[in-house]
């Protein structure tokens, strides 16, 4: 029984800048030996899985721990392919907790980019983008992803919808259109989502969404705050349902 609970025990994951063309790696990321050696306190003999965020990670096994490097040596590397349907979330900027929960779950459900935008009825205009890539990093390693989404500089609605027009399928969620419920295109490799700011989207926004070829829907007949729309939305969007 301790032998089944230790090989069904969680293998952690940490994303980085790693050659794994190499037999034995060097971690030397203060954050990952901290992380490694005084949260998790690992062991020499465990394994963790190391990835370079493009898409490639090995699976290896400490062999020695020191506070100014982790050496691990290679067991198995691998190529892990995500979905090949790429979502675009363009976010509307909410008040900062809300903002960085919106980013953190739509990382962990699939999303392949995050652009923020500023709308009429945005509030809130400045964001903190190196804390939200430690949260995107932080969210890709905790759901077992190999590869990092990004995260934009930002953009007004109007430039945002010209960028996300490009995509096979594109939505704008819209709470006054409850006739219209969201139903993803499944074939769709490229798609691009927007979810409005706390006021929703504007009357005018709607009509400029609509020129350049946007379909309007609803995420149903409730009314959800912004960061819960993002998050539903973008499952939605991920998994084609």
């Amino acid at each position: 029984m301790i032998k089944m609970y230790y090989e069904n025990m969680k293998i952690h994951r940490f994303i980085g800048v790693f050659d794994l063309s190499k037999k034995e790696i060097e971690i030397v990321n203060p954050e990952n030996i901290k992380q490694i050696r005084d949260v998790l306190r690992l062991k020499i003999g465990e394994k963790i899985i190391i990835s370079d965020g493009k898409g490639k990670e090995a699976e290896t096994a400490i062999n020695e721990v020191s506070k100014d490097k982790i050496l691990v040596s290679v067991l198995e590397l691998t190529n892990k392919k995500e979905q090949e349907r790429k979502i675009s979330l363009y976010l509307a900027i909410l008040k900062k907790e809300n903002f960085e929960l919106a980013v953190q779950k739509a990382v962990e459900v699939g999303v392949s980019n995050i652009v923020p935008i500023v709308t009429e009825r945005t509030i809130k205009t400045g964001l903190n983008i190196d804390r939200l890539e430690k949260i995107i990093l932080e969210a890709s390693e905790q759901s077992g992803r190999s590869t990092v989404p990004t995260i934009s500089s930002i953009f007004n609605f109007k430039d945002a919808l010209e960028i996300g027009k490009s995509s096979e399928e594109k939505f704008i969620f819209h709470t006054k259109e409850e006739n219209s419920v969201y139903t993803p295109n499944k074939t769709a490799k490229n798609v691009s989502i927007f979810i409005g700011p706390e006021g929703g989207f504007t009357e005018k926004e709607i009509g400029l969404a609509k020129d350049s070829g946007y379909f309007v829907a609803s995420l149903g007949t409730l009314t959800l705050r912004g960061e819960t729309a993002a998050i539903v939305a973008t499952y939605r969007a991920v998994n084609a349902i």
